[in-house]
C-alpha cells in the first residue's frame, strides 16, 4: 500500500482522506496543516495518519497531496519542493479545479510526477461530502504515470475520473462556477428583484423554492434546450423590452445581468423546433440595446 502525507486540512483533503483510510486505498501517514492543533482535528476526522506542527517532521512518502486553498497550492508546493522530502517518482498532486498541474513544477523540477484531480462537488462540509462522494466525477490531468496511479486511487473512493487538457483547466473550472456559485448569485438576484417590487426576502425564497427545483428536474430530465420556458422561449419581445426598460431604471447592473443571460437563452431558445426563429433577430436587438 502506497503511503500518503497531506498537507492542508481543506475539506476535500479531509473528505477523501478518509474515505482512502477507511477502504484501505493509501496509508495515511503524516498531516500538516496552518496549526498542530488543527493538523490533530484533521487526523481526527480522517481516522488515520499522525499530525504534525512542521514540514520538517513529515517523513518521506510516496504520494504527497496539496489540498490547501488555491493560492497556497504553489507557496506549498515551493516549500516542499526546497525541503529536500520529495524523492524522484514521488507523486505530488492537487484537488483544484482551476489550477493546472503545471503549477507543481518545483516539485516536478525535483524529479517528482505531478498531477491534479479536481472533484465536481460541493464540499460544503467534510462529513457530509465523504458520505456522498460515490458518485463524483473528477477531472484528471498531469503526468501519465501520476495519474495512472491517482485514477484508481480516487475510482476506488467511488469516483468516476474523467480526462482534462491543463491549458483549458480554468475554462473548465468556470464551468462549476457557473452551474454552482453564479446559480447561488441568481437566485440572490432574483429576490432582489421580489424585494423592488415590494415582496420580503423571506416570502421570495419560499415562492421561488418549487420553481426553481422544478426547473433544475426539467433541466436534467429534458436537457436544457427543452427546460427553458418564460418570454424569451415563447418569443415575446414586447415583455422582453418592457422588463429590461424598468430594471434599467431600478439597477443597471442587474440590467447588464438580463441582457447576458438573455442572449444565451435566444441561442439556447433556437436550438428547440418549437421556437418561432422569426423571433430571434428582434429578441436580440432588444437584449442588446439598439
Amino acid at each position: 500500500m502506497r503511503t500518503l502525507n497531506i498537507i492542508g486540512s481543506g475539506r476535500v483533503g479531509r473528505a477523501c482522506g478518509r474515505l482512502w483510510a477507511e477502504r484501505k486505498v493509501f496509508e495515511i501517514q503524516d498531516v500538516l496543516t496552518r496549526s498542530r492543533e488543527s493538523a490533530g482535528t484533521a487526523v481526527k476526522f480522517i481516522g488515520a495518519g499522525h499530525a504534525v506542527g512542521h514540514l520538517d517532521e513529515m517523513r518521506p512518502a510516496d504520494v504527497w497531496m496539496i489540498a490547501t486553498r488555491d493560492d497556497a497550492i504553489v507557496p506549498s508546493c515551493v516549500t516542499l519542493a526546497a525541503s529536500g522530502k520529495l524523492v524522484p517518482d514521488d507523486i505530488v498532486f492537487h484537488v483544484s479545479g482551476a489550477t493546472p498541474s503545471t503549477d507543481l513544477k518545483p516539485a516536478q523540477d525535483r524529479g517528482t510526477l505531478i498531477a491534479s484531480v479536481h472533484p465536481i462537488k460541493t464540499f460544503t462540509e467534510a462529513e457530509q461530502a465523504a458520505r456522498t462522494f460515490g458518485g463524483t466525477y473528477c477531472a484528471a490531468e498531469g503526468d501519465r504515470e501520476a495519474v495512472r496511479v491517482l485514477r484508481p486511487a480516487f475510482e476506488k473512493i467511488g469516483a468516476k475520473v474523467f480526462d482534462i487538457k491543463p491549458e483549458l483547466k480554468r475554462i473548465y473550472h468556470a464551468g462549476g462556477v457557473f452551474a454552482c456559485n453564479y446559480l447561488v448569485a441568481l437566485i440572490e438576484a432574483a429576490m432582489q428583484a421580489h424585494e423592488k417590487a415590494g415582496i420580503p426576502r423571506a416570502a421570495s425564497f419560499r415562492a421561488i423554492e418549487p420553481m426553481v427545483r422544478e426547473t433544475v428536474d426539467a433541466i436534467f430530465d429534458k436537457g436544457p434546450e427543452r427546460a427553458l420556458t418564460g418570454p424569451i422561449s415563447r418569443g415575446d419581445v414586447a415583455t422582453v423590452k418592457s422588463q429590461l426598460a424598468q430594471i434599467e431604471a431600478w439597477d443597471r447592473g442587474m440590467a447588464g445581468l438580463y441582457r447576458g443571460l438573455g442572449l444565451l437563452a435566444v441561442a439556447l431558445a433556437e436550438t428547440d423546433q418549437r421556437f418561432d426563429a422569426s423571433r430571434a433577430a428582434e429578441l436580440r436587438e432588444a437584449l442588446s440595446g439598439n
